[in-house]
């Protein structure tokens, strides 16, 4: 009777639990997933909207409570337990297979199992000397509807790896449950995972998640298969002018690279390297010789690839000359061969600030190129680099360095000074830069205004000259102004080196009352300026010119010469002016000498009637002259009976009453005079004068 009551009170609480149950719908397992080497594993549920009832969830894995998890908020009064279809559970008991259940509780502290669901296992059998892994696996589902997905993935982690890829190896048909894998390790554990998607409403929401088998490893596995060629991606030419190969394998855990060069005798092996994807060739000089490469690859079992498909070598860039006429640079190079993807394009590249800041000068298909607008005196380098189709790969040649060494932009000119010399001819003399920058001709060019110029006078280069003077013979220099500049043709054929323009000091002279005024242009395209000008003045009775004065320069281009005194010089002044340069940035000075011009007082003239040879005063019988000219000039003595008894062509010469050393008697003489006015119209007077005692 005891234990038929205890009977009765069990069946009540569990009929009780059950018709709990019934009140709403459990969850629904639907995939766990093994991880981290099975000592984590992930499930994955789905909810009703009956789960708003559930408080906690406790998660059981072969019967041992393994994890929960609380949804009831005591500050809102709500459950989010809906808002979970899927937990992580760490630490997870050892075994070879795994069954999952969930039992949730709810507010009443009322429990809901829900169904379970088991993990599928992995078998892996080492092949063929451990060169090969047998996988066979369960399946987690008798049926496949269209919850699940259409094949098997299968994973694979090397001992290396962290943790397992995200991308499988391979896919079988979910009728499947086998697959065999070739090991690309050496002496390491490769461990498999087979998993198949399965797909479920969480909500309103269809969601996915893999159901996975559990890890199955094989130790020592070992790798008999040659791997792929490797790609070998370009040949090119470093900063440092060394010739660098980069590649990269085909398949991955590659231990080393074999570089091989092709010459006459065959393919010959350079070096091994490991654990890199370059290699620079430590013998070559890229500026003058070119290589042809191949590679192979080594796995870590020593199993060796083919060759490399096309074999490839590095360019060598060539500087063909420098034009300094144009500014430009011709280079050339070889063609690249058998580059992936093949040939786009060539760019070409150049600096001039020794490799800091690259100027892209220009693309080409073919393999010469003309770098233009370079500067004069400036250090370049240039490399030129090919670009494949796609622009995924390049590679450089060497680099080559220039410099426009002549620059004819610098031809110059400079007339150091235009001169009219003795007033028969305008000199011009001009500094050239000679034989620092030669030249083939030098022009002198003349204009009357100053604005239009025209050729004049052409000159060769001369070897050993820096000096070239030109002369004008036929200018109206008195009357007129001319202007001059030069250039030279250089040896680019190109007119340059245009020079200062300059002109002749045209000066004017007129008289004025005993003076006599002078003017002139002053003298313009010295590099110093006028430091001043200088007055020169001769008379009749003089051979040479005498300096009177000095005017500064840049203040006044006139002068008045005071003449008073000078009556007794004859009618005829002849001036010309002198222009000094102050030193120049060139180092020297020059001067400039202008025209004459003769300035013509007007004659004056006075005869007394009488003298007396012995007397205190007036002892001789002379016209008091004033600026009369020598030229023309003749004063005669003449007795009454018409016999000469004195002449002289001095104007400032007179008679003092004698005839060959003898005093003339006293008596009336007759007196005749010639002389010429300032516009050359001969004149004559006579008249008589008394000698007295």
């Amino acid at each position: 009777m005891k234990h038929t009551v205890k009977r009765i009170i069990l069946t009540g609480l569990w009929m009780a639990t059950i018709l709990a149950c019934f009140a709403w719908e459990p969850p629904k397992m639907q995939c766990i997933k093994l991880m981290n080497n099975n000592t984590r594993i992930k499930m994955a549920w789905s909810n009703s909207s009956d789960c708003i009832h559930f408080k906690t969830y406790y998660f059981y894995i072969n019967n041992v409570l393994c994890d929960s998890l609380s949804g009831y908020s005591s500050a809102t009064q709500t459950y989010t337990l809906c808002d979970y279809g899927s937990q992580d559970i760490n630490n997870i008991p050892t075994a070879t297979e795994y069954f999952c259940y969930i039992v949730a509780v709810d507010s009443n502290n009322v429990s809901c199992h829900s169904d379970t669901i088991h993990s599928f296992s992995i078998t892996v059998t080492p092949q063929a000397g451990n060169t090969m892994a047998y996988l066979t696996w369960e399946s987690p589902t008798n049926t496949f509807d269209n919850s699940w997905g259409n094949t098997f993935d299968i994973y694979k982690k090397r001992g290396f790896e962290p943790d397992f890829p995200t991308e499988p190896i391979a896919s079988v048909p979910n009728t499947q449950r086998n697959y065999t894998d070739t090991s690309d390790v050496c002496d390491n554990t490769i461990s498999y995972q087979v998993g198949i998607s399965h797909y479920y409403m969480s909500g309103s929401y269809l969601t996915q998640c893999p159901f996975m088998t559990t890890i199955g490893s094989v130790d020592h596995m070992v790798d008999s298969i040659s791997p792929a060629p490797p790609v070998l991606d370009s040949v090119s030419v470093t900063p440092t002018n060394e010739v660098m190969l980069g590649f990269h394998e085909t398949e991955p855990y590659m231990m080393a690279y074999i570089i091989y060069y092709i010459n006459a005798n065959g393919t010959i092996p350079l070096d091994t390297i490991y654990g890199a994807t370059f290699w620079v060739d430590p013998v070559i000089d890229p500026a003058f010789d070119s290589r042809l490469y191949r590679i192979a690859t080594m796995d870590s079992c020593g199993n060796v690839s083919p060759l490399t498909n096309n074999q490839q070598g590095n360019m060598i860039l060539h500087l063909n000359g420098t034009d300094a006429c144009h500014r430009t640079a011709s280079l050339s190079w070889s063609s690249y061969a058998n580059l992936a993807n093949d040939v786009s394009h060539y760019e070409i590249l150049y600096s001039s600030d020794q490799g800091q800041n690259w100027t892209l000068a220009g693309t080409t298909t073919s393999t010469s190129y003309t770098i233009e607008n370079l500067s004069f005196n400036q250090s370049y380098i240039a490399f030129v680099r090919v670009v494949n189709n796609g622009g995924t790969i390049t590679a450089s040649t060497n680099r080559i360095s220039f410099e426009i060494a002549s620059d004819e932009s610098q031809d110059f000119t400079y007339i150091r000074s235009v001169s009219v010399i003795d007033n028969e001819y305008i000199r011009i003399r001009v500094l050239t830069s000679g034989d620092t920058l030669p030249f083939v001709t030098i022009t002198l060019q003349r204009s009357e205004d100053g604005i239009t110029f025209e050729d004049f006078r052409t000159q060769n280069f001369i070897s050993g000259a820096d000096i070239y003077t030109f002369s004008d013979s036929i200018a109206n220099f008195s009357r007129k102004m001319y202007y001059y500049r030069t250039f030279v043709r250089n040896s680019c054929g190109i007119d340059a080196g245009y020079s200062n323009v300059s002109h002749n000091i045209l000066l004017h002279g007129e008289n004025n009352a005993q003076n006599n005024n002078l003017s002139w242009q002053g003298y313009v395209g010295w590099d110093g300026g006028v430091e001043g000008y200088y007055i020169l003045r001769k008379v009749e009775s003089e051979e040479l010119f005498n300096t009177v004065t000095e005017i500064p320069g840049g203040t006044v281009n006139n002068y008045t010469d005071d003449i008073s005194s000078m009556y007794e010089s004859g009618s005829k002044f002849s001036y010309y002016v002198e222009a000094q340069e102050n030193v120049n940035g060139y180092g020297f000075s020059e001067s400039s000498m202008s025209n004459y011009v003769t300035v013509i007082q007007p004659p004056s003239i006075y005869v007394p009637n009488a003298f007396r040879p012995l007397g205190a005063n007036n002892k001789v019988f002379k016209p008091v002259n004033s600026f009369v000219s020598n030229d023309g000039y003749r004063f005669s003595i003449y007795t009454r009976q018409g016999e000469l008894i004195f002449a002289t062509t001095n104007p400032q010469e007179g008679w003092d009453g004698r005839v060959n050393g003898v005093l003339a008697p006293l008596n009336v003489y007759v007196w005749y005079m010639e002389y010429k006015m300032p516009d050359g119209t001969e004149m004559e007077r006579t008249g008589t004068v008394t000698l007295v005692k």
